[in-house]
């Protein structure tokens, strides 16, 4: 009797295994799942925000006379990770088209006087020729990359007037804080 009742609760107890494990995997599956979709709408909020940031931008730009906008004085950046930006350019001459190009440059590092900090930051962007008639404005993209060390960058961009490129049309500088 004591062989049938041993068989008996080794059977049980491997069904009992394989509920678990089926449970298990359903569970995970959900989890999974539930992941994968807040994911996704992180990323739909994000392009979400990108988008009302240059609508404000542009906004900006026509209601003022102003030639170039940004929208933050200091951008921080953890080492070895990127972040979306974007500006604005408004042609405010009189008359005829405004051809330009951008130009984004690292000048140099708090406390690093004179040390060479050209690939301590770096931008992904269409540098152009771009036109806008009078009074139009338009917003650009900027990928910037903090890929060099930890520290306080001065970045110069420069809005060059391709009919003048001995002048910058509109020029601001900003900091990058990698962290």
């Amino acid at each position: 009797m004591n062989k049938k009742w041993s068989k008996k609760a080794s059977l049980n107890l491997s069904i009992e295994a394989i509920v678990i494990i089926v449970i298990a995997f359903t569970v995970l599956g959900l989890g999974l799942g539930f992941v994968k979709t807040q994911l996704g709408t992180a990323g739909d909020t994000t392009s979400m925000v990108q988008d009302q940031i240059k609508q404000q931008i542009l906004d900006d730009l026509r209601t003022g006379n102003k030639k170039l906008t940004f929208p933050a004085q200091t951008i921080n950046i953890e080492k070895g990770a990127s972040k979306d930006i974007a500006i604005g350019v408004k042609n405010t001459q009189n008359s005829g088209d405004l051809n330009f190009e951008l130009i984004v440059e690292t000048l140099e590092k708090q406390g690093a006087k004179g040390a060479d900090v050209s690939t301590q930051v770096e931008y992904f962007y269409l540098k152009g020729p771009f036109t806008l008639k009078v009074t139009d404005a338009e917003a650009y993209n900027i990928k910037v990359t903090a890929s060099g060390d930890k520290g306080t960058y001065l970045v110069s961009l420069k809005v060059m007037d391709t009919t003048n490129p001995d002048v910058p049309y509109a020029e601001k500088s900003f900091f990058v804080n990698v962290i």
